[in-house]
């Protein structure tokens, strides 16, 4: 044990670049520095405390028991692996061994935030378990980090198609954390998720609402964030260093904050598409730059399309055209948006004044959204093309595809002709 004090009092003098009379004065001698680090003499409590203040740890670090120097050390840990999964280099061993590592040691909310990150970055059936055991170590923490676990476990449940069940747990989350504690964080990531849960549920109002909120909140875009995380950790490092140890602890909650709000990258990116879709209706130039951030943080073929249709309001049909031909390479035949890229081809042709194309385009919607069932894009189908056919006075025509329309969209066979 004298050894083992001995040698982390001489590292921590290293690392200081102190020597063992700097270390000793003014109530100890160099030889006796030297006797406690090579093990001869066990040092007293009342040496133990002076070399502790001189070196700026505390006295549990230089008996070798965890200090909260040490849990900064855990923290960065943590951060590290968690920039490595932000970086699309992230290893699941390692940050599984970080969260053993907080258990053993009696640290839960670092348990708790290691499994998290695991959870954000695993897919499939050990996602709800990984999510599980950061609500088990967090569950006696303080709400900002406890709901944080919550909010993960709202995401799994709308990725499952059970999203009435997690808007209850975002709502009462959300409601409790502004009454309580109104972490920035947490605000955040609550009201990211629920943008996107009312997104799904096509509930495009609340969905901006919540998504406003959110983008409000955000410090900045992933090239800002990365920059403030690289400063942030430094910062720390650099405190440690000095023995600056509670201000350490502060700077590394700093960094974990940064690190999540980037977690939340695809989220933000969902909630500028749900901001675009409200703006579209009085702003289109916002709307644009809406889907244009959107897009560039986190592509989307829905994204892709609604950029498109935006580009072509505004008369940038070559844009628009671009958009389109990257999502018929991109966008499979059975998928369900293969039926609004139709749609959208026959508007584009529309507004390039080619009504041969715009036909057969609208033609050719209304048939994919009849197979896909998307009633939306197939009112609008049968209603662009019957407009198209009756501006060119063919109206039987129009006639006919207006009886068709209303029996794809579950009319009664016996409308009268």
């Amino acid at each position: 044990m004298d050894d083992e004090v001995g040698g982390r009092l001489r590292r921590l003098r290293a690392e200081r670049g102190l020597t063992q009379r700097e270390l000793a004065e003014p109530h100890y001698t160099a030889a006796y520095v030297s006797s406690v680090e090579t093990g001869a003499r066990t040092p007293s409590g009342d040496a133990l405390r002076h070399f502790a203040a001189r070196l700026g740890v505390d006295t549990g670090e230089l008996l070798g028991v965890t200090s909260p120097r040490d849990d900064v050390r855990l923290d960065l840990d943590i951060a590290s692996a968690a920039s490595d999964f932000l970086a699309g280099k992230g290893s699941a061993p390692k940050m599984r061994r970080l969260a053993r590592r907080a258990e053993k040691i009696g640290r839960a909310r670092q348990a708790g935030l290691a499994w998290l990150w695991l959870a954000r970055f695993t897919e499939g059936d050990t996602r709800p378990r990984l999510v599980a055991a950061a609500e088990a170590a967090l569950g006696d923490d303080i709400p900002p980090y406890r709901e944080l676990a919550a909010a993960l476990r709202a995401n799994v449940l709308i990725g499952r198609g059970e999203p009435h069940h997690a808007m209850h747990l975002l709502r009462t989350a959300l409601d409790a954390s502004l009454a309580g504690y109104p972490h920035p964080l947490l605000l955040l990531t609550l009201r990211a998720y629920l943008a996107e849960g009312h997104l799904r549920l096509g509930e495009t109002a609340q969905a901006a609402q919540h998504a406003s909120e959110a983008l409000r909140l955000a410090r900045g875009g992933e090239e800002i964030l990365a920059e403030l995380t690289d400063h942030q950790r430094r910062l720390t490092e650099a405190y440690l260093d000095e023995g600056r140890v509670a201000d350490a602890v502060a700077a590394v909650s700093v960094l974990h904050d940064l690190l999540h709000e980037r977690a939340l990258r695809p989220v933000l990116a969902r909630c500028l598409f749900a901001r675009a879709l409200v703006r579209r209706a009085d702003d289109l130039e916002g709307a644009l730059a809406d889907l244009r951030a959107s897009r560039a943080a986190a592509p989307d073929h829905a994204v892709t399309l609604e950029l498109a249709d935006v580009c072509r309001e505004l008369g940038r049909l070559d844009d628009a055209a671009a958009l389109l031909s990257e999502a018929t390479e991109a966008i499979p035949a059975d998928s369900p948006l293969s039926a609004s890229l139709t749609f959208q081809q026959g508007s584009l042709a529309l507004a390039r004044g080619d009504l041969e194309a715009a036909e057969a385009g609208f033609a050719h919607a209304i048939d994919v959204a009849a197979v896909r069932d998307a009633r939306g894009v197939l009112a609008a189908s049968i209603d662009k093309a019957g407009e198209l056919l009756l501006d060119q006075g063919r109206t039987e025509e129009a006639a006919d595809l207006l009886r068709r329309g209303l029996l794809l969209l579950g009319a009664e066979e016996d409308i009268a002709k």
